[in-house]
């Protein structure tokens, strides 16, 4: 079974070849990469990171409060929207955790008693028209290890979020939890407003989306039914499985992406040139039939 260790290695030898081979951007963004697995294998079956992605008004601080068992993140009154993004961090841990949560590029940290091993990131709105708000919802989205869909009855089919969000995003299922909140607002609708999500999920390319309920019966702290979710988190989220699987995925999309530049312009090579250029490509197979083999068997004992 090809392991994390394995994929630092490969990842090593990926960059060794294609320094000058490659665009300085590209090599770059392979050496992020690499930076990024490592520290990521570093936490792995020690910490998850969960973010909440939504809509303004969809209450994702209102579930980050629940979650937490506390107030940490103020809930919109007049309006109803998170302009600032927040990660809540666990204090026995959150010392080790420091470049972790600057990668995530957040604006506030809270430190918490209440969890052990989950960080948990409250996003901008992502239906926001504040261009920097879609920023640190896309550059989040990067680096979290999980991330909790937040959708009410009234924006659940929003095109923003469909067409700019999800689409784009299907190949990370996995890792991926949809919440109808405020469901307790819809009363015997809920069954056929989950099943109009499941559709629109369906044509964004979930093949089987899972979908949970949560009740908002407050307008903010800690009270809120979100059994549903707490179950779906436990039972799918498994952290070690979780982190590393995202690394897998993302190791396995960069090696297609570096095979696909190198392969555009390799029959204009000749000499050395082509020599070198034929030797990065043959790595980035090996790297990516790795990342392919390592999230297959992760995701084998789940049935994904």
């Amino acid at each position: 079974m090809t392991d994390m260790k394995e994929l630092e290695d490969l990842l090593d030898l990926c960059m060794a070849r294609t320094e000058g081979v490659l665009s300085k951007e590209h090599w770059e963004q392979l050496a992020a990469l690499k930076g990024s697995a490592r520290m990521r294998r570093g936490f792995v079956g020690e910490i998850l990171a969960v973010a909440l992605a939504g809509a303004t008004g969809s209450g994702k601080s209102s579930l980050v409060n629940a979650l937490c068992g506390q107030d940490v993140a103020a809930v919109g009154v007049r309006r109803p929207t998170t302009s600032r993004s927040l990660a809540v961090v666990p204090r026995e841990i959150s010392a080790d955790l420091s470049l972790f949560v600057d990668r995530l590029n957040v604006d506030d940290t809270i430190v918490v008693e209440s969890l052990d091993d989950v960080v948990f990131v409250d996003l901008p709105d992502m239906d926001s028209t504040v261009r920097e708000h879609r920023t640190a919802v896309e550059a989040a989205l990067r680096v979290v290890d999980a991330v909790v869909w937040v959708l009410d009855p009234e924006k659940y089919a929003d095109v923003v979020i469909h067409e700019e969000f999800l689409a784009p995003l299907s190949q990370y299922a996995d890792q991926f939890v949809f919440c109808l909140n405020k469901a307790d607002r819809i009363g015997p609708d809920v069954a056929g407003v989950t099943t109009s999500l499941k559709e629109h999920l369906i044509r964004d390319g979930y093949l089987d989306p899972e979908i949970v309920s949560t009740t908002a019966t407050s307008e903010g702290g800690s009270d809120m039914a979100i059994e549903s979710l707490m179950r779906s988190l436990d039972a799918r989220l498994d952290h070690k499985r979780t982190a590393q699987m995202k690394v897998a995925l993302d190791v396995r999309r960069l090696a297609s992406d570096s095979w696909a530049r190198l392969n555009a312009n390799f029959e204009d090579l000749a000499g050395d040139e082509r020599e070198t250029a034929a030797v990065a490509m043959a790595s980035f197979v090996s790297l990516g039939v790795a990342a392919f083999a390592l999230h297959h068997d992760l995701a084998e004992p789940a049935g994904s």
